[in-house]
């Protein structure tokens, strides 16, 4: 009877592939399914469905080691999930949904349904009025922004709000100061992390500036020896 069941293929993806996290989704679907079916041809009296084993023999040789020493079904599929499903930047996703324009080719139905396949990678809930305004005018701020070093910045953080605008607007006033000085604004940017989690005692975020390596950090802030960021070290 076992013989009818169509076995899964073999997890072959390594976890760092870009689309890692979609076959897997898919490969422990077929596992699962394949498991669930096993259970429903036994019949009484015939041994229990082995779980790990079955599982174990889905995995490709580069992957079994991963989980070799896992206790269980439940502890295998548990490291593989941390291994493979990868915390989401639902800013990030959300700004690929809300930038992505119909191409010259592209049909009417094929442009929907490539935005429907985005719309799967955010992460929506439910919200007040507020702050789906607030989600809304910080996508639109965004993907509006001309410049792309700055959006680029923003869309590294995981999670933001409308505190976005205060950090592009430091961003934006270190591109001009760069650009009055003669040098690269990327080399400016490069240099500067930005702290936008709030401390224990509500105070608002601030950007907080990286020594340059040329840089003594024994000097009054309006006299900074560097010649990489002129007078913004701190």
């Amino acid at each position: 009877m076992d013989k009818q069941l169509l076995r899964p293929r073999e997890l072959y993806v390594e976890p760092e592939a870009p689309d890692a996290g979609r076959v897997f989704a898919f490969w422990l679907r077929t596992v699962e399914d394949f498991i669930d079916s096993l259970r429903e041809l036994r019949r009484d009296g015939d041994p229990k469905v082995n779980r790990k084993r079955i599982i174990i023999n889905c995995l490709s040789p580069s992957v079994y080691p991963c989980v070799e020493n896992a206790a269980d079904y439940e502890d295998v599929v548990r490291i593989l999930k941390s291994l493979y499903v990868k915390q989401k930047n639902n800013v990030y996703a959300r700004h690929l949904l809300v930038s992505r324009r119909q191409l010259q080719d592209e049909t009417l139905s094929e442009y929907l349904q490539v935005l429907k396949s985005l719309a799967k990678d955010c992460t929506f809930s439910e919200v007040t009025a507020a702050t789906y305004c607030e989600e809304l005018t910080r996508d639109a701020f965004i993907n509006g922004l001309s410049s792309a070093s700055i959006c680029q910045r923003l869309l590294e953080r995981a999670e933001i709000t409308l505190q976005a605008f205060e950090l592009a607007e430091s961003l934006d006033r270190t591109q001009r100061q760069a650009l009055s000085m003669g040098q690269s604004p990327t080399q400016l940017l490069s240099s500067i992390t930005f702290d936008l989690q709030r401390d224990v005692h509500g105070q608002r975020p601030k950007a907080s500036f990286s020594y340059p390596a040329d840089c003594n950090m024994n000097h009054s802030p309006p006299s900074c020896p560097s010649t990489a960021v002129p007078q913004t070290c701190k």
